[in-house]
């Protein structure tokens, strides 16, 4: 979607200033929800290459687990309001993160063993809840992430605190069938959804699970640790490490 939304009034309540981000399925932007006063929110709008029935219901659902997952958790980004724009676009409002991304965070160096231990504790405590799932038709149903990387996760400004964000790519679990309950069905099922370098072999073959979680977020340690990505790490047949 193009930038033109500076100044636009959602819901009669949040004022849209500048694009800050863009997410698996659409662009986010810094608003002002004037009915508190001004608080800064992020809004993010699904993309209008994504407008059909399947992926506006995919969006209504990342909304809805980031609100109940927020709600439960500090580590997952809290969504507060939901709403469809006159066009038709769906959007979310949530909390505004400032900070960086781990990926920035390690851009020039690798952070401290003392850093890392606590940023792994808060990274495996908000995942920790997105497994243990969302109340979905009246019943507890998992999740798995699907796209756990440094880029996905925030560290707040005042207070180093990590939050998951970009829940567009999770996938739920029916206990009963092992597959998901009410979405994603169709050609989703047999996709491949995550980004490379972060997938664990079954995820890249389209059967991810919660196991595949762990594996990005072993992927993503690594990562925080050495400042390089796993598969760029010296082999230890090289007699380089």
């Amino acid at each position: 979607m193009t930038d033109n939304y500076f100044g636009r009034r959602l819901a009669n309540r949040y004022e849209l200033m500048d694009p800050i981000g863009q997410g698996s399925m659409g662009k986010v932007y810094l608003a002002k929800d004037t009915l508190l006063g001004g608080v800064p929110v992020a809004v993010k709008f699904l993309a209008q290459t994504l407008l059909n029935e399947q992926m506006t219901q995919r969006f209504m659902h990342e909304a809805m687990t980031c609100a109940q997952l927020g709600n439960y958790s500090m580590h997952v980004v809290r969504v507060t309001d939901y709403g469809v724009t006159e066009e038709e676009v769906p959007f979310y409002v949530m909390e505004y993160l400032k900070g960086k991304n781990l990926g920035q965070v390690i851009q020039s160096h690798p952070i401290p063993v003392k850093r890392f231990l606590d940023f792994t504790r808060q990274i495996c405590l908000g995942l920790a809840k997105a497994h243990e799932g969302i109340i979905l038709d009246g019943r507890v149903v998992p999740i798995i992430h699907r796209d756990i990387k440094p880029s996905n996760i925030v560290v707040r400004s005042h207070d180093q605190q990590l939050v998951l964000i970009d829940l567009g790519a999770i996938r739920y679990i029916d206990p009963r069938r092992s597959v998901n309950p009410n979405i994603q069905r169709g050609t989703e099922a047999y996709s491949v959804i995550g980004t490379p370098g972060y997938q664990a072999p079954e995820q890249a073959e389209g059967k991810p699970s919660q196991a595949s979680d762990y594996y990005a977020v072993g992927c993503t340690l690594i990562h925080l640790l050495t400042g390089t990505h796993p598969a760029d790490l010296p082999s230890s047949d090289s007699g380089e490490i």
